[in-house]
């Protein structure tokens, strides 16, 4: 079987982590400073502080920024479901953006149709690894007086014209869960200007408890999974994952396996020791993805849509989605019979603007029931790729 996506790591990573982890001293700094030192340089920001999670990264941005209850926040149409009742338990008021169809990202035009007198501040993400025109939303923002957070879980390696993700907002977070650009089992950043954030950011990782049991755990857990499709024991859970009457209790069971993994941990040095090396050829490793895509691209077949790169902008790559001309759930299905994993509806994301009750968003309608994730992850082959967009056009044929 061909998998959707793979969790990120070096050869002979675990047991390197577990060699630090018995040798280190859990409330060590020496690398994770380090690790600040250099991404706040990658990313071309004056300063970052790693956190626990993408999730406490974004918390801290506003409560910081003074986002909280009366306020508006205006986030993407499609984006992360999980994220809504957490920002609404601020006392925020979610109001959703629509989405470009063809690049899959809020717009500067959607985000104005939206802002109101009471919108406090614009949650602008970079959809699968694909910048928004996060320039026209600055301007927008700055001509209002509202601030802008940039949501680059999924955007490392992306550049806007030659400039990384992550450098255009007030601040901005990033993840470090196993399946993103870089991963460290966990984690997350938080990037600004504004060195009073990245100090209180620093400050709540240093008053988390310090412990390894959330690395181990997501360890074991990529242990589990690997195990799973080398013996080709992963077609019955998806399989299940793409039927309509399983999905809902597969996705349950999923997110209640991803609860049990999290303990309240700081960030710690082992993880940014491990960031540190996979940081060094983050480049080199983008790079083989964009060329992985762009064969892809090269043979879809005409009424497939590949996700849409504006011209000078770069993506990461983290995700490769295309939208099709039919609904994409039962071509899921079809080519798990094949051999190949792929994502549809909300095992991709999620559609924020129906979940928050409006109707009046027809980019996100026409894209969330015909948008199939396909194979992307590192090291995946030439022949591999092949195989999954040739089945595709066979499929859709």
């Amino acid at each position: 079987m061909i998998p959707r996506r793979l969790a990120q790591k070096e050869k002979g990573e675990w047991a390197l982590l577990q060699k630090w982890m018995a040798e280190s001293d859990a409330s060590a700094t020496a690398f994770l400073q380090e690790w600040e030192q250099k991404l706040a340089a990658y990313i071309g920001v004056p300063d970052v502080a790693a956190v626990s999670s993408g999730r406490q990264a974004l918390r801290l941005i506003l409560e910081h920024l003074g986002v909280g209850a009366g306020d508006e926040l205006i986030v993407p149409a499609y984006t992360l479901g999980e994220m809504l009742p957490f920002v609404a338990s601020l006392g925020v008021t979610l109001v959703p953006a629509d989405i470009d169809p063809e690049s899959m990202n809020i717009t500067p035009e959607t985000v104005a149709h939206r802002l109101t007198g009471k919108t406090r501040a614009i949650l602008a993400l970079h959809i699968f690894g694909v910048p928004c025109d996060i320039q026209g939303i600055r301007a927008l923002a700055d001509h209002h007086g509202v601030k802008v957070i940039e949501d680059c879980a999924h955007s490392l390696g992306a550049r806007v014209q030659g400039r990384p993700t992550g450098s255009f907002g007030d601040a901005s977070f990033f993840s470090f869960e196993i399946t993103k650009m870089i991963n460290t089992y966990g984690g997350g950043l938080v990037a600004s200007s504004t060195r009073p954030l990245v100090d209180a950011a620093r400050a709540f990782n240093n008053s988390e408890p310090p412990g390894y049991t959330t690395l181990e755990n997501k360890m074991q857990g990529v242990r589990l999974e690997e195990s799973f499709f080398r013996r080709r024991l992963m077609y019955l859970p998806l399989f299940m994952l793409a039927s309509p009457a399983w999905q809902p209790l597969m996705n349950r069971l999923y997110r209640s396996s991803q609860q049990k993994q999290k303990k309240r941990e700081q960030y710690s040095d082992v993880q940014a020791r491990l960031g540190l090396i996979k940081l060094a050829h983050l480049e080199e490793r983008t790079a083989l993805r964009q060329e992985r895509i762009a064969l892809m691209n090269s043979l879809l077949h005409e009424d497939i849509r590949p996700q849409q790169v504006r011209e000078g902008d770069s993506a990461s790559g983290y995700f490769y989605v295309v939208r099709l001309p039919v609904k994409a759930a039962a071509v899921r299905r079809r080519l798990l019979f094949r051999g190949i994993d792929a994502g549809a509806g909300n095992e991709i994301m999620d559609h924020c603007a129906a979940q928050l009750g409006y109707t009046d968003c027809p980019g996100i309608d026409t894209v969330f029931e015909h948008a199939l994730a396909l194979p992307m992850y590192d090291g995946i082959k030439e022949k591999d790729c092949e195989q999954v967009i040739l089945t595709l056009n066979k499929v859709l044929a």
